[in-house]
């Protein structure tokens, strides 16, 4: 008799990615027959500039092409990074700060390796990208939420995130890392430097790491790009940056984290023992699209008219939406008698509708949805015209 393979507590521990699931269920009723127009996943649908494809293009014909390429990515992208950060976001890292991803996403696991003992505890946003909690548990830590809400503006308060880090503490949990994310993913809360000068300062008195995971600052912000790194204190932290969104380039997993040389040689430490450097096709590509920004405007003009019909969808459903909001998504609470699960529920079983219910970023999001601005404007249109058509009601 064969015997069962073991499963790892970690492993056994965790649900499958919301969206991995929720994608397939979808794509099955679209194999049933099913309209399904899909405003729940940020996957920008806009294409990256016409040079950037190009790159790619002639980078795969070029020698050398598909061998491995450097851990730390080659000169040129490096360089590219930094200056990026200075003429963009007015921060200055020495390349030996910087550290090129497969994405961002896995600089939340990397990190978390580096920085958490089993047992240790990271403060984790409520809501925000679960990712932050999921690899906090496999790492071995704690997740530690903090809420975030409409009366503490979506910012973390330093007394707040105290008794909670004295709490854990108490418990046999020190808190190591401290998850910050603005602009905020989900509710599109612009940063607010005054207050997370604050948390800075909470944090550094504490020794506690801060990351910020950064990836929708060229996404619908008016003025100057946001880095945590450019306010007073911040040399400590480390700031995760994404090509996936601003450029458009979401399938091509470019990303990378920026700060002081020793805040992210753990992390480097870790990496290297998993990746050894992403295609340098992509890398080439990557050049080319901080290089120039031409295609960032363009794309916010076209999410700004699609985040106006998104409003429109989402308060013909009689849900409150915040105006001010930024990013890639708008943040709707529910009318009365709903939860964000039981309303997406029903749009996506009678008006075929897809919108995310806001529990999947935590508690604070049960009475909530996020639509996401990756879907062209005729259908966005035709999901409001879909909704108006049914008559909903909470059971």
């Amino acid at each position: 008799m064969s015997r069962d393979v073991h499963i790892s507590e970690r492993a056994a521990g965790l649900t499958a990615y919301y969206f991995a699931g929720k994608l397939a269920e979808i794509r099955r009723r679209v194999a049933e027959g099913q309209d399904i127009i899909n405003l729940g996943v940020g996957i920008p649908d806009l294409s990256p500039a016409d040079a950037v494809v190009d790159a790619v293009r002639r980078g795969a014909g070029e020698e050398g092409a598909f061998r491995y390429q450097p851990y730390r990515g080659i000169p040129a992208l490096t360089a590219a990074m930094a200056e990026h950060l200075c003429r963009d976001f007015g921060v200055e890292v020495p390349v030996e700060g910087i550290v090129p991803l497969l994405g961002s996403k896995e600089a939340c696991g990397f990190l978390s390796l580096a920085h958490l003992d089993p047992g240790d505890a990271a403060l984790v946003p409520d809501p925000g990208y679960p990712t932050y909690t999921a690899a906090t548990r496999l790492a071995g830590g704690h997740p530690v939420p903090y809420a975030l809400t409409e009366d503490n503006g979506h910012h973390p308060e330093p007394a707040a995130l105290e008794a909670l880090a004295a709490a854990s503490e108490a418990q046999g949990q020190p808190v190591r890392l401290l998850w910050l994310n603005y602009p905020h993913m989900p509710t599109g809360e612009a940063p607010d430097p005054d207050r997370l000068t604050a948390v800075i300062a909470w944090a550094n008195a504490r020794g506690v790491l801060i990351v910020h995971d950064n990836p929708y600052a060229r996404i619908l912000n008016p003025g100057k790009p946001f880095s945590l790194l450019s306010l007073p204190g911040a040399e400590r932290a480390v700031e995760l940056h994404t090509l996936s969104k601003g450029h458009r380039m979401s399938g091509a997993r470019i990303g990378f984290a920026v700060g002081a040389p020793e805040a992210v040689a753990p992390m480097f430490r870790i990496a290297s023992q998993f990746a050894s450097g992403m295609w340098r096709p992509l890398q080439d590509a990557a050049v080319e699209a901080l290089t120039r920004s031409d295609g960032i405007d363009p794309a916010n003009a076209e999410y700004a008219v699609r985040q106006a019909a998104g409003r429109a969808l989402l308060e013909a459903l009689g849900c409150t939406v915040r105006p001010g909001q930024v990013g890639l998504f708008l943040w709707a609470r529910v009318p009365d008698g709903w939860t964000g699960d039981t309303l997406s529920d029903a749009l996506l079983d009678r008006a075929h509708v897809f919108i995310t219910p806001g529990q999947v970023f935590g508690r604070q999001g049960d009475l909530h949805l996020r639509l996401s601005l990756c879907t062209p404007l005729d259908r966005i249109r035709e999901a409001h015209q879909r909704i108006e058509s049914i008559a909903l009601s909470p059971s």
